[in-house]
């Protein structure tokens, strides 16, 4: 089967709201494993440590940049009030 097959035949499926919600949950989940991997690369010396920083953070790189065709393709963006939320809470 086609990957793009099946996430059209899912997004016909469900909700466009949840999907929306939930695709720009996993988009933020993506960034913070990318975040997540430069750090252990940045506080690791062993070289096999430095192998697997390096190995997830192209894992969620790959993800986050699907994730994002996705959203590219449906025509899905956030506007400025979406990013102030975020950020304020992350901020608290």
């Amino acid at each position: 089967m086609n990957k793009n097959n099946i996430v059209e035949y899912l997004i016909s499926k469900t909700d466009n709201t949840d999907m929306y919600a939930r695709l720009l949950e996993d988009m933020e989940v993506a960034k913070l494993e990318i975040n997540a991997a430069r750090s252990m690369f940045n506080n690791v010396n062993d070289d096999k440590l430095i192998e697997v920083a390096i190995y997830s953070e192209n894992v969620a790189r790959k993800r986050y940049d699907y994730l994002l065709s996705i959203a590219r393709e449906n025509g899905i963006s956030v506007d400025g009030s979406y990013i102030a939320e975020k950020n304020v809470r992350i901020a608290e």
